[in-house]
């Protein structure tokens, strides 16, 4: 991953979820679906170039899927609800924030976990 938040996160300590992402996954997205993004991009050059990124972080913050909150089910099913429906930016962010308030064997059980791995555990 190109993208310095996940390189070093200290680097970036109050970044914003904008800041979040890196130029290459907008790439992806052109690529995959280039007249939908000519045809966002026709729209975002509408407004005044002082207003696009206001535009651009209320669309986002109407978009997002906010801060999880456990309503019904187990704690696992509604923290997969909410990936589902977060964005990329958000499930970095609460990652992150969370594993670095994880304890040391927390972290080190999370780590065995996703890397699959027996002997690491």
């Amino acid at each position: 991953m190109n993208d310095q938040t996940w390189n070093d996160p200290g680097a970036r300590s109050g970044a914003t979820e904008v800041d979040m992402q890196s130029g290459l996954d907008c790439d992806e997205y052109i690529r995959r679906d280039p007249a939908t993004a000519r045809r966002f991009s026709d729209a975002l050059v509408q407004f005044e170039p002082d207003d696009r990124l206001d535009v651009l972080e209320d669309a986002h913050d109407f978009l997002r899927a906010g801060m999880p909150i456990v309503l019904f089910g187990s704690i696992m099913e509604e923290a997969a609800f909410w990936a589902d429906r977060a964005s990329r930016a958000e499930r970095k962010a609460y990652c992150l924030a969370s594993y670095a308030r994880l304890s040391e064997a927390d972290r080190d059980a999370f780590l065995c976990y996703i890397r699959r791995r027996e002997d690491a555990c």
